[in-house]
């Protein structure tokens, strides 16, 4: 019995022991951009949340509306982005990669990352908080909202500088697709 007892000690000790990684990718802009479909930057105007087991057995996703335009194609519309988890007490499933509820209240303004998955309904998608930007406009100019070393912006930045930073992006991503000249 006191052997069955150290063992389960000593076991238990070495799954402690074990190193735990992050899942979120740290990716600079063009890194980001690269794996994802598009870049959108709007006022959120609607925020509806629904029920999906294709992930998980009774997963709950957030789908926001958002009026703007892409910063890819410059396309003015209408935009459905939607991400795992909702921040509705009612649904009960909070999630920790899922964007903060200050960047993804109705009446917000924000720039999207969205990938389009054609699994998943052909819906945009936002996979993480890291897709998400907030843009504030309390001190003047725009303002997107960085959020720290890793991440597409590191630091806060005018919504003027994140638009000609995207399309220099677009830009370089577009040219090193086209084949090289002889």
């Amino acid at each position: 019995m006191r052997w069955k007892n150290s063992l389960a000690v000593l076991l238990g000790d070495a799954l402690v022991g074990v190193p735990v990684t992050a899942a979120i990718k740290a990716m600079n802009l063009r890194e980001l951009m690269e794996v994802t479909n598009d870049v959108i930057h709007g006022e959120i105007v609607d925020k509806t949340t629904f029920v999906d087991d294709h992930l998980m057995e009774g997963a709950v996703y957030t789908t926001l509306t958002v009026q703007g335009e892409s910063l890819r194609s410059g396309e003015v519309t209408t935009f459905e982005v939607t991400f795992l988890g909702s921040h509705d007490p009612a649904d009960a499933f909070l999630i920790s990669e899922m964007p903060a509820l200050q960047d993804v209240r109705i009446g917000s303004e924000a720039v999207l990352f969205t990938e389009a998955q054609a699994d998943f309904g052909d819906r945009n998608v936002a996979h993480s908080w890291a897709s998400v930007y907030r843009v504030e406009r309390s001190f003047g100019e725009p303002v997107l909202m960085g959020k720290g070393e890793g991440s597409a912006f590191p630091t806060n930045t005018t919504l003027v500088s994140a638009r000609d930073q995207v399309r220099e992006a677009h830009l370089a991503i577009e040219a090193a697709k086209q084949p090289a000249l002889k």
